[in-house]
């Protein structure tokens, strides 16, 4: 049996919540973006915490899967693994999108305003009910396309195409020595520093299939950082404490800042600063930075971070459709500065609000009864 290691759970929410952060700054209402940008560019790079997410994936994963995967990958264990995955992510998935779809409908009946169309158009749909998002063949160029529903989602498809690879992936890289662990992680730094490059030159834009290596590199990263996590021979020679604040201050740094040139380097200096972190938490300590992670509110952010980074974009969506229907205007359009940084906190009040919620009523009931009805079933 596993030991849950309670500070990357509170990780998990800082992240969702900095993601949120980005998207209404940057979408919901970009006035409050322009405004925080001229203090700092943190919620402009939120985006890179999805990568965080991937990475934080392949670390907690290989906690959980090890002993199972570490000589074969069996067809029943692979079975009963796969669908864990699947009862963890889809019930809220699915039923986020039908929330858009009620969305939809609403605008047709009652709104009398276009639905069903742009990137809400039904093939869209369809690929968003099957979790193939990231598939879509015909979007020149590098397969760009508007087939986001509920634009977080996109990574919830590549993230489950991996899980369905991954087993595979701990059967081979398990049983390496460090001088060959150090060798993959370099190789894959470099990989993905080559992706962004020669994509889209930034972590933001990477959609569609270039996201699937984006997904799976980044899982090899938090793999290879479990097993320096399982070896231990890092705490000989560094002070874990000291770790933590080094990551913490690089990543500050790197968020802090936007490189208009130069971009797919930013972007990518800050992957192995998230290793890093996770590496320098997951050991409980009684140093302040523990204590703050491993405290109820923390550790209840990070229980219900899935719904946070599920529902929000849904929520802006209904916030922008009630605005106009009710004043008749872009959302936010006339807000003064202090109204424009005081809808942030607000909003993310309400979002957090919300994902107790579904977390507690939808995401917790659907995953246990469906685990509860087949994972105690054979799969032959």
């Amino acid at each position: 049996m596993y030991k849950h290691i309670k500070s990357l759970t509170s990780l998990r929410g800082i992240a969702a919540l900095v993601v949120v952060g980005h998207h209404f700054s940057s979408y919901g209402l970009p006035k409050t973006g322009s405004i925080l940008s001229s203090y700092s560019n943190f919620f402009t790079n939120g985006y890179l915490w999805v990568d965080f997410f991937f990475i934080l994936s392949g670390f907690i994963m290989t906690h959980v899967y090890a002993e199972t995967f570490y000589l074969k990958v069996s067809l029943n264990h692979y079975c009963s693994y796969l669908f864990s995955r699947f009862a963890r992510i889809y019930p809220l998935h699915i039923f986020i999108v039908f929330l858009f779809v009620g969305l939809e409908i609403v605008k047709l009946l009652f709104l009398k305003t276009s639905a069903f169309t742009g990137k809400f158009n039904l093939t869209a749909l369809f690929s968003n009910i099957f979790l193939l998002q990231a598939f879509d063949l015909k979007c020149p160029p590098l397969l760009w396309c508007n087939t986001y529903w509920n634009e977080p989602a996109w990574s919830i498809s590549v993230e489950f195409f991996i899980y369905c690879i991954f087993p595979f992936l701990l059967l081979i890289l398990l049983k390496n020595n460090y001088k060959i662990d150090l060798i993959i992680y370099s190789f894959t730094l470099f990989s993905i520093l080559l992706l962004i490059t020669f994509t889209r030159g930034n972590l933001d834009t990477i959609i569609g299939i270039p996201s699937i290596a984006r997904c799976g590199l980044e899982c090899i990263l938090g793999i290879i950082t479990y097993k320096i996590y399982r070896r231990g021979n890092y705490k000989k020679y560094f002070n874990l404490n000291f770790l933590a604040i080094i990551a913490i201050t690089w990543i500050i740094l790197i968020m802090h800042y936007y490189w208009h040139d130069f971009r797919n380097i930013h972007d990518w200096l800050i992957l192995p600063a998230f290793c890093l972190l996770i590496l320098s938490v997951s050991i409980n300590n009684k140093s302040i930075i523990s204590k703050f992670l491993n405290s109820q509110l923390m550790l209840y952010i990070g229980t219900i971070s899935y719904s946070t980074y599920m529902v929000h974009w849904f929520v802006q969506e209904l916030l922008k459709v009630f605005w106009l229907y009710k004043f008749h205007d872009v959302f936010g359009k006339g807000f003064t500065k202090y109204q424009s940084l005081t809808s942030l906190g607000v909003f993310m009040m309400i979002i957090l609000l919300i994902a107790s919620l579904t977390y507690r009523f939808v995401e917790v009931p659907t995953r246990n009864y469906l685990k509860s009805k087949v994972l105690d079933q054979q799969c032959i």
